[in-house]
């Protein structure tokens, strides 16, 4: 008798040891069913919760409509709309059809409630980030209106510079 002969004779066997038993149903007791659905809940909080920035406009504001296709980085956001600027759902300043008051405005272009602001959170910022072994990314989104006038863009933007933020990204909706 080879290999090939006593194969097939055990295979005989098995089938025919497996012919008189019942067959055996499978069930999944509660225990494993809510452990099954609460890792799924997990996974999908956990996948909807990793967008890095929410970006929700504020009230009377149009975003610019673009073609660019680059997803949005994180950081801390400035809201300006045609009637004011804000920062941590703070209004900071008020504007008027895009432009700045000049009461708010020092040293030619610096906005000194905003460079408050930002100054505090980049300390904020920057402590986390040491606490967590990583670098600081010094960026700012700013969500502006479209109607935005560009010299107060500029002082935004030299503001942000002077509180040390060193990369700037502008939030725009995508066309099509």
């Amino acid at each position: 008798m080879n290999a090939e002969e006593l194969f097939k004779q055990k295979k005989k066997l098995k089938k025919l040891a497996r012919r008189g038993k019942k067959e055996e149903e499978a069930s999944l007791g509660m225990t494993s069913l809510m452990d099954i659905v609460s890792i799924i809940v997990v996974y999908l909080l956990k996948s909807y919760a990793s967008d890095p920035v929410l970006i929700q406009p504020i009230s009377e504001q149009k975003i610019p409509m673009s073609k660019a296709d680059s997803p949005i980085q994180n950081g801390d956001a400035v809201y300006v709309s045609s009637k004011e600027l804000m920062f941590n759902e703070k209004k900071l300043v008020a504007l008027k059809d895009g432009e700045l008051d000049e009461n708010a405005i020092k040293n030619k272009h610096l906005i000194q409630p905003l460079y408050d602001a930002l100054v505090e959170e980049a300390e904020k910022s920057k402590q986390m980030a040491e606490q967590l072994q990583q670098d600081w990314e010094a960026r700012l989104i700013i969500i502006g209106d479209q109607k935005l006038k560009f010299k107060t863009l500029v002082d935004i933007m030299y503001t942000a510079g002077r509180a040390e933020y060193v990369e700037y990204a502008f939030c725009v909706i995508k066309k099509g």
